[in-house]
């Protein structure tokens, strides 16, 4: 009698113990009434398999435990998946439900942030935790000095100098110039003039030779080499804007870039310059380290000649005499303000995604680099980057990639009012000019007059003088808005 007396009790005593550990989560968190977290990104091709690999391992084990399910959506490209948050937070016709979750820069963030609908996400993380990420990555989602964190790191990506090792090694062996050169913005520029006046030399023809380098995000070039340089472009405090538009700065960037593009030992032909890579029209260029999947493994020139080529990385070009400043770049995760329990359970997955196994597995098979600093640790990367490959394209643009996130000093802009419009600006202003001045110069040396003359009625004192001016006064009219 006492025996069977027991075990319902024991029954009893059992379902009330599970039941007393379910509700000891701070936010109500149950795995018999699971909570739906749903993600917006715009992840695609390799990137997205990755990042649907890792949800369904999450929903499957920690996710199941917790009581937490997500669903990520790719929503097209960065801007696309901007345009669609603001169609739904305008609540405009044909618009899905706002997400909990959704990819995003920081200047989107501040901008939904302003709404009021940007959720806090420091009370959910611990000063230990905070601490376990790469400083400069947490401090992209820190608009002010409040502590408060609006968008948390996920994967992040800076700049690379990627090179066509095969016609490289042919250049290098007919000069004798050497990889020296790839360290400083002044060294690519003479290397370039080099290359240009050695394929003009292959031909009868005089005035063809070919550019060697181009860049991709020309906004990166101006705001990390005016910090090299001395002078932040954009400084925000107290909500104050101020901008650093300095004459003998701006001369030095274009010295660097304009001149050799009108010179034609700088070119950009089509959309990316891996684009142009794989056309033969360059065989170097700075481009995002999580665009590393993209650069060609073959050359096709315009007579249809194709030819396989390696590929060799060097870390991101400074000038000479400046601290290393690379740019830190990737959007991050925005939770939109909601309940506790839902805010809480997306950063429970944000917070499982970016433990170094998961965010390293992502790494390898995205092409972008992970946020936590235990990630450099050698005796972590090592069994991944056995994965991948020691020598691959992908385990050296990973090494290279951590490698300036330590060594270099990491920036973003902080976000401001009008401040995508100001990027945009410094993206444009002077690859448009090099554009447009390259083409008359072609039409110049097309109507008989030499290349060496038609070059120099655009490489002068006014003409640069014309384009700070004209760039001081659209930046400044942005600031002042």
């Amino acid at each position: 009698m006492k025996k069977s007396w027991m075990v319902p009790i024991a029954f009893i005593f059992c379902l009330f113990y599970l039941t007393g550990c379910e509700k000891r989560d701070p936010y109500g968190l149950s795995s018999r009434d699971p909570v739906t977290i749903t993600i917006w990104h715009y992840y695609n091709g390799v990137q997205k398999e990755e990042f649907d690999s890792l949800v369904r391992i999450f929903n499957e084990n920690e996710g199941r435990t917790k009581g937490i399910i997500v669903k990520a959506y790719n929503k097209g490209s960065i801007d696309e998946l901007s345009t669609a948050v603001s169609d739904s937070i305008e609540h405009r016709i044909g618009s899905d439900p706002l997400p909990d979750v959704f990819s995003a820069y920081a200047d989107k963030v501040y901008e939904v942030d302003s709404m009021g609908l940007a959720a806090d996400l420091s009370k959910y993380l611990t000063s230990q935790e905070l601490s376990e990420y790469v400083a400069a990555y947490m401090d992209e989602g820190r608009f002010d000095d409040s502590g408060s964190v609006k968008v948390f790191p996920v994967a992040k990506s800076t700049e690379i100098l990627t090179v066509n090792k095969t016609d490289w090694d042919t250049f290098a062996a007919a000069t004798g110039v050497t990889e020296d050169a790839f360290s400083t913005w002044e060294g690519i520029a003479r290397l370039s003039e080099s290359y240009y006046r050695w394929t003009d030399s292959l031909t009868e023809t005089a005035g063809d030779g070919k550019a060697f380098f181009g860049r991709d995000a020309f906004a990166n070039y101006m705001i990390i080499g005016s910090l090299q340089l001395g002078h932040e472009i954009f400084s925000v405090k107290n909500g104050k804007t101020t901008m650093d538009f300095d004459w003998e700065t701006m001369r030095k960037l274009w010295d660097n870039y304009y001149i050799p593009f009108v010179n034609g030992y700088f070119g950009e032909y089509g959309r990316f310059r891996s684009d142009d890579v794989k056309t033969g029209k360059l065989v170097a260029f700075v481009g995002a380290t999580s665009g590393i999947s993209y650069f060609p493994t073959s050359v096709t020139l315009e007579a249809g000649t194709n030819y396989p080529i390696e590929s060799k990385l060097y870390p991101l070009p400074g000038f000479a005499g400046t601290m290393p400043c690379a740019v830190s770049q990737g959007a991050g995760m925005m939770v939109f303000k909601s309940d506790e329990k839902r805010e809480y359970a997306a950063v429970c997955f944000l917070k499982w995604f970016t433990a170094t196994e998961q965010n390293m597995k992502f790494a390898i098979g995205s092409g972008y680099l992970p946020v936590k600093k235990a990630a450099a640790e050698q005796t972590l990367l090592e069994p991944f980057l056995k994965e991948a490959g020691e020598d691959s394209a992908v385990s050296r643009n990973l090494i290279i990639g951590l490698d300036t996130a330590n060594r270099y000093r990491l920036y973003t802009s902080k976000p401001f009012k009008g401040g995508d419009r100001a990027r945009e600006i410094l993206q444009t202003s002077m690859t448009s000019k090099a554009r447009e001045d390259s083409q008359k110069v072609k039409e110049l040396v097309n109507g008989g007059i030499k290349r060496e003359r038609a070059v120099a009625r655009f490489t002068t004192d006014e003409n640069f003088n014309q384009w700070y001016e004209d760039t001081k006064r659209q930046l400044e009219a942005v600031i002042g808005e």
